[in-house]
């Protein structure tokens, strides 16, 4: 029976976004937290074996995250969904842990609803204590983090395939966040972070003009955790690929509540809210096609209601403005070897038809017409 006199708290793996989780954990709360396990086929096997029938990728990953840490001596794991169904699933997920017999306490962090209101209301259920100041200092902190995080993660997919020193990318990236880890505070983290942005830029590439470009969008668990896409991204940078990726936490939080501003920027192919992230995803994809990317390769758990609604519009688009558009669909069952065959295809097609680009390609048409007479 696991120990709950001593708080250790473990925070599913999601990307590198974990980190955030435990610092909330040990300076609000003065949990002592643990690295997640690394997610192997066993994790995904434990949860899909004590998940529901036809519940999505996510669930099942973020479950056997939660059994493996508790089997390791966690016995706080926190559930930071929202967005989505996957924001409900810690009620069921914590009823799943009961019957298994884990005394483990799942700190929901939003209950659905991603604010710093609710955030604050949750850590202070949990400790009494806690002043608003001293949230509002780890909070100012984690905010910071995340913005130079993903900023630096975003100039590293633009440019890692290029750099002249392989591993340089990596290498300095890993280290940012074990040192912004140990940020006494927000200025702290900013100083950091500008000292990294600087770094990064230093390094010296051999980039062509026109790099083939692909665009990474989807479900934001799937395409912001490698382990649940095969590690894609890696893939296409290995091969000379500029990956261009907007999904990230920076921009879920200040696009998840204008949904109005996503259907406005989608060129007209959506007319209403079609759920989760998913007009965002026709608002990017519709910018990226505007702006000339090779290809768009779309990611999305099993059993995604809004992805595979946003499937159907992005076939629409592709065809509109003559841009490729590959659909990937990850599960328990999903190889590697599979993906890999089906992303080499595609990338030497995009490589085919950038040393065929005098071949006339097809006329764009007006997107705000096209989504007027569907409608009609």
């Amino acid at each position: 029976m696991t120990d709950t006199s001593k708080k250790i708290a473990c925070t599913p793996t999601i990307g590198d976004y974990a980190l955030l989780g435990d610092i909330l954990m040990e300076r609000l709360l003065g949990y002592e937290t643990m690295p997640c396990p690394p997610m192997t086929k066993q994790t995904l096997e434990i949860g899909s074996k004590n998940s529901p029938d036809m519940i999505c990728t996510p669930f099942k990953i973020t479950l056997g995250n939660q059994i493996e840490a508790a089997e390791q001596g966690a016995n706080v794991v926190i559930m930071p969904g929202a967005g989505c169904r996957l924001g409900f699933y810690d009620i069921l997920q914590r009823q799943i842990l009961e019957d298994l017999g884990y005394e483990i306490d799942l700190i929901s962090l939003f209950d659905y609803v991603p604010t710093a209101k609710r955030l604050f209301q949750t850590m202070k259920g949990k400790n009494p204590e806690l002043s608003e100041e001293l949230f509002d200092e780890v909070f100012a902190l984690i905010v910071q983090i995340t913005i130079d995080m993903d900023a630096l993660a975003d100039f590293k997919r633009h440019n890692e395939a290029f750099e002249r020193e392989k591993g340089a990318f990596k290498e300095h990236y890993q280290a940012y966040l074990g040192e912004v880890r140990k940020a006494a505070s927000a200025f702290d983290a900013r100083a950091i972070g500008s000292r990294y942005r600087e770094i990064l830029k230093s390094i010296a590439l051999d980039k062509p003009e026109r790099p083939i470009r692909i665009g990474i969008l989807g479900e934001i668990y799937v395409v912001v955790e490698p382990f649940s896409n095969a590690h894609l991204e890696d893939w296409l940078m290995a091969r000379g690929v500029e990956v261009n990726r907007p999904f990230d936490l920076t921009r879920m939080a200040l696009a998840i509540h204008d949904i109005p501003g996503q259907i406005e920027k989608s060129g007209g192919y959506v007319q209403y809210n079609i759920g989760s992230t998913a007009n965002d995803v026709i608002a990017q994809a519709h910018r990226m096609m505007k702006e000339g990317v090779d290809g768009i390769i779309h990611l999305k758990p099993a059993s995604c209601s809004p992805e595979i609604t946003a499937m159907t519009i992005l076939q629409n688009m592709s065809r509109d403005f003559g841009v490729p558009v590959m659909y990937m669909t990850f599960d328990t069952e999903t190889g590697e070897a599979g993906i890999h065959t089906r992303l080499e295809a595609f990338h030497d097609m995009l490589c085919m038809r950038r040393a065929n680009e005098s071949t006339p390609q097809p006329q764009l048409k007006q997107a705000s017409n096209i989504a007027q007479k569907e409608s009609a």
